[in-house]
């Protein structure tokens, strides 16, 4: 299966009200160095949940996934993600952490999405 599809497949289980990192989606989609890759793939809109996705420090990188600038940061603050006063999303507070249980499911439809 191709990374944009597992990219989409990631985005899109993340929960509301939550984020996670392109390097956290490049390790889960089990290409943990292709961070760059997964930010290329979010920028051609491989899935609607991109917002949800911020840089390793918490910043918004996704400009060029979003129609207007500022789009990503009311999308977080609409769904209660907190930001830290430099602009920064609070990743301490809000990063996903998926369980095992979240785990096996996106390794279920990896496999699904693959046949």
């Amino acid at each position: 299966m191709e990374l944009a599809r597992r990219v989409q497949l990631v985005c899109d289980a993340v929960p509301p009200g939550c984020v996670v990192t392109y390097g956290q989606v490049a390790a889960l989609c089990g290409h943990p160095r292709a961070a760059r890759r997964v930010g290329q793939a979010l920028g051609r809109g491989v899935s609607a949940m991109a917002h949800r996705v911020v840089n390793c420090r918490g910043a918004l990188s996704g400009a060029s996934a979003f129609p207007t600038p500022g789009l990503q940061r009311l999308l977080l603050e609409a769904e209660g993600v907190p930001f830290l006063p430099d602009g920064r999303v609070d990743l301490a507070a809000c990063r996903w952490r998926p369980d095992e249980a979240a785990v096996a499911a996106l390794d279920a439809a990896f496999a699904a999405a693959a046949v």
